[in-house]
């Protein structure tokens, strides 16, 4: 075939790190398939038969594939948030010109504190909101300066890690639990009775400890529940993901059986940078060097963002005490005691200078939006290549350029060795819908990172692929793309949902929206998005029993326009399992004086449902009240009146094993040791023997 050539638009598409328009040698093959082979750089005179983004603008737009919705990109900088301590006067924290300045050039628009009189200042001057904790008290005089501070306060926060400081559960004469519940439900009777609080959102007390919320419950008399999930200087996802710090499945238990869950906001997390003599806070929080700390922090977030959270609040904003490195409590800052930025300020100083939108009016004392009524939009994209680890959040600004944030989600540091772990940069193909311009940054540092057109023999028209490598930190695609040719379409919702749910499970099924046009639905939960499905069905597993949990069902179009959604509560059934140790010994023949023993348990299901295949069937060994060892191999669904035995595996020093010793003990068995699996009675998880050598 005769080649024709024609010059490829300036203006569609630069990528970071050349100069000029990317150029490419499109040959037209059967069955409407392409080859692109990029000129060399050498030769920029060199025109195209079609530039490869100039294509999609003359065929007909393809139909979506898979779509993901995106979300406002203000929306994300909105639930970014810092812990404070005005009150601390031999802190830092007694400088507040010098520390509120960093805080205003940071950019964030929420802190989390006690309520101060520095807060109006931060609000009148930079448009920053308190989340004021509030613990026992005198409950006319607290709502009283709630009134008073109502136009800065973004909410009221029960009283502080009620299990581990008893002056926060104590009221009326009461302890935790009891105190606790008697103050959450004053406070919170008092704000919303009141005309001026009552839309004031509340949010609940919050705990240390894994199984403080199943002490606390039923308590409901909040707006939001609320987590403190520090990841132990793992990596971000650690601390919602894992089967042992699944905070997100621990905060469902506060509410009680057959509660509609309520959303979340995060008002502690994050890491400390103490590294001196393997430092360590309470035991479980690893410090993280500063380095990574910048790596970690936007993915931090991001995470979080993903997972549904309302708001993350990282704590904490300035570091307090001297000896820094000797003294984790003094390192958990953003910034140091003499106000030089650490790396982890300038990261997310970044991330939030490239999303945000919303502008501080001080004179109306508003955040000035440029499009209000802005509604996001799908967008088709995959990504191939290196992906066991890739992680995506997608964002829209209101003038439609997307962001696709993209990062690896691994350990960037060993907790153990303290040394940084050198992941290699992921290869990664990301296929998009053309014409588009196409920019890339890495966040820690707002360095470009290249991208290259890719060879593809069998190429979707309309689409282009681009190559990039994508580190274990935030690289920030921003993606611009024509606007839509209709932007007043309103996509009609489905109608009529309805559930069926067993003890872990519910399908969801709905009317098809009354459109021709609808290509598929989007299904999220509590803000989490969780799938996408062109059919009127959709399933989730792994969840709790006598939970109502709230569904949003959004259809989509072929453009990316998405409806309004439609909610559905799904109470799941109590069909629970229940699990129990019926014996616990060590394994036989290795028992003999000086051995090397296993120990050993026989776990039964007294429920009446399965356990959920998939998650370890933990059990924890105690021997003479020292914990030895663990087992967590056996991941089947052991159905009611099943049994299993298991044998240790592993231990707190690697080792699964005990030298069998002379004398009287007693060995302890505790199945479900860290709450991975909803049971119908917590209680009964424990069983002891004695054994004589």
């Amino acid at each position: 075939m005769r080649q024709r050539r024609h010059p490829v638009p300036a203006n569609i598409y630069n990528p970071i790190g050349n100069t000029s328009p990317q150029l490419v040698n499109t040959h037209k093959l059967a069955m409407g398939n392409f080859l692109t082979i990029p000129f060399s750089k050498s030769h920029p005179m060199k025109f195209a038969f079609f530039s490869l983004l100039a294509l999609g603008a003359a065929l007909a737009q393809p139909a979506l594939s898979s779509p993901v919705p995106a979300a406002r990109s203000d929306d994300f900088v909105d639930s970014i948030g810092v812990c404070t301590h005005w009150s601390y006067n031999d802190t830092p924290y007694a400088n507040f010109d010098r520390a509120s300045a960093l805080l205003s050039q940071l950019g964030v628009r929420h802190i989390r504190d006690g309520l101060h009189p520095r807060d109006r200042e931060l609000f009148d001057k930079y448009g920053i909101k308190t989340t004021a904790i509030f613990g026992p008290g005198d409950i006319k005089a607290q709502l009283q300066s709630i009134v008073e501070s109502r136009d800065f306060l973004d909410a009221i926060e029960g009283p502080n890690e009620v299990d581990i400081f008893a002056s926060n559960s104590n009221y009326e004469g009461k302890t935790f639990p009891e105190g606790t519940r008697l103050y959450q439900d004053a406070l919170y009777n008092a704000v919303k009775s009141d005309p001026a609080t009552k839309s004031l959102s509340v949010i609940a007390p919050s705990t240390a400890q894994p199984d403080s919320n199943a002490k606390l419950a039923p308590l409901n008399s909040f707006d939001f529940r609320v987590m403190h999930p520090y990841a132990g200087g793992n990596k971000p996802s650690e601390s919602l993901e894992s089967d042992i710090n699944n905070n997100i499945r621990n905060s469902a238990r506060l509410q009680g059986p057959n509660a509609v869950l309520k959303p979340i906001i995060v008002t502690e997390s994050g890491y400390h940078n103490a590294l001196s003599a393997n430092m360590t806070l309470g035991g479980v929080q690893p410090g993280i060097p500063e380095a990574t700390g910048a790596k970690y922090f936007p993915r931090h977030f991001a995470v979080y963002f993903n997972a549904g959270i309302r708001r993350t609040f990282t704590y904490e904003f300035l570091n307090e005490f001297p000896n820094e490195q000797a003294n984790a409590e003094a390192n958990f800052g953003l910034v140091h005691r003499d106000f030089t930025p650490k790396p982890a300020y300038t990261a997310l100083k970044n991330l939030i200078s490239l999303l945000g939108e919303s502008k501080w009016n001080p004179a109306t004392k508003t955040w000035d939006k440029p499009n209000s009524n802005f509604s996001p939009r799908a967008l088709d994209f995959d990504l191939e290549g290196d992906t066991k680890d890739l992680r995506s959040t997608l964002l829209q600004k209101s003038n439609g350029d997307y962001y696709l944030l993209l990062w690896r989600e691994v350990q960037s540091f060993d907790i153990k060795t303290q040394k940084p772990i050198e992941t290699p940069p992921a290869s990664v193909v990301v296929t998009l819908p053309a014409p588009a311009q196409v920019t890339a940054v890495r966040v820690s540092d707002n360095k470009p990172v290249p991208t290259s057109p890719v060879l593809s023999r069998i190429f979707r028209p309309g689409h282009l692929k681009l190559r990039l490598d994508i580190p274990d930190e935030i690289v920030a695609l921003k993606i611009s793309t024509p606007p839509p040719t209709r932007t007043n379409l309103v996509v009609p919702a489905p109608t009529e949902l309805s559930a069926e749910t067993t003890g872990s499970t519910v399908k969801i099924s709905w009317k098809p929206a009354p459109s021709r046009g609808v290509m598929g639905y989007f299904v999220s939960r509590l803000g989490q998005q969780l799938g996408r499905t062109t059919g009127i069905t959709f399933s989730e597993d792994k969840l709790a029993p006598q939970i109502g949990y709230t569904y949003e069902v959004r259809a989509y179009d072929v453009a990316g326009n998405i409806s309004k959604p439609t909610t559905i509560v799904a109470l799941t059934k109590n069909e629970s399992p229940d699990l129990v140790i019926t014996r616990v010994g060590l394994v036989a023949g290795e028992d003999a004086l000086g051995s090397d023993a296993h120990f050993e348990a026989t776990i039964e299901n007294r429920g009446n449902a399965p356990t959920p295949a998939g998650l370890a069937h933990g059990v924890a060994f105690s021997l003479d009240s020292e914990f030895m060892a663990w087992s967590d191999t056996f991941q089947g669904a052991l159905v009611p009146g099943a049994s299993v035995t298991v044998r240790s595996n592993n231990g707190p020093n690697g080792k699964s094993t005990w030298r069998v010793s002379p004398g009287h003990h007693r060995i302890q068995a505790f199945v479900d040791d860290v709450n991975r699996i909803s049971e119908s009675d917590e209680t009964n998880n424990i069983i002891s023997a004695t054994i004589d050598k």
